[in-house]
């Protein structure tokens, strides 16, 4: 059996290498565009899917297609097609909106949770549940950092704001608005790929 679930999927084994590749990316690049779409919109960063679907596609896929989906994904986003969690949904300038970190954050957990899968991280539970807080906490650092970045200099009301200011709002609307989701979404996906690959064993 191969080390990756996508590489154990009868009908992709079948297929040419790289027609395989661009049927992944593009099912990858619209699950991406999907799960941005389910969200809660509280401002300036929505509570999405999105986190879930990088996560588990990268225990999937390995590190090369998660890496080569997710920059697909933020081409589209960036010639301005309506793939993003929020309005306006794509163009050059969602790139310094306030959360341009988190796509940096994602797009490196898309490299190190899928190079971890590689190496055989995602068959249980307690090593798949590891990797997974690792690639969460590489999404939330870049992505705290900017949003700090963010409300000093960009928001609406920056010049009232100091460092120290933009910062504490960074923590209070980045990541501590998501103490119950996240741990959440980390522990659905800690729980699926061991399930697949139990199914694939049978």
């Amino acid at each position: 059996m191969n080390n990756l679930i996508i590489d154990n999927i009868k009908f992709l084994t079948k297929l040419n290498k790289i027609l395989k590749y661009f049927i992944v990316i593009f099912i990858g690049s619209l699950l991406l565009t999907i799960s941005a779409r389910f969200k809660i919109d509280i401002p300036p960063v929505p509570i999405t899917l999105q986190t879930l679907v990088v996560l588990v596609f990268a225990l999937t896929v390995g590190w090369r297609l998660a890496v080569a989906t997710f920059s697909f994904y933020l081409f589209q986003g960036f010639i301005g097609l309506p793939v993003m969690a929020s309005p306006p949904y794509g163009g050059p300038m969602y790139f310094v909106g306030p959360t341009a970190g988190y796509l940096l954050g994602m797009l490196s957990a898309s490299f190190l949770v899928g190079y971890f899968a590689e190496k055989n991280y995602d068959k249980n539970y307690y090593m798949t549940l590891f990797i997974l807080i690792i690639g969460s906490i590489i999404i939330f650092i870049p992505g705290i950092l900017w949003l700090g970045f963010w409300y000093n200099i960009l928001s609406g009301n920056a010049a009232s704001l100091d460092i120290s200011e933009s910062f504490s709002k960074a923590i209070t609307n980045g990541l501590l608005l998501y103490k119950f989701t996240e741990p959440v979404k980390i522990a659905l996906a800690a729980t699926i790929t061991p399930l697949i690959w139990s199914y694939l064993k049978k």
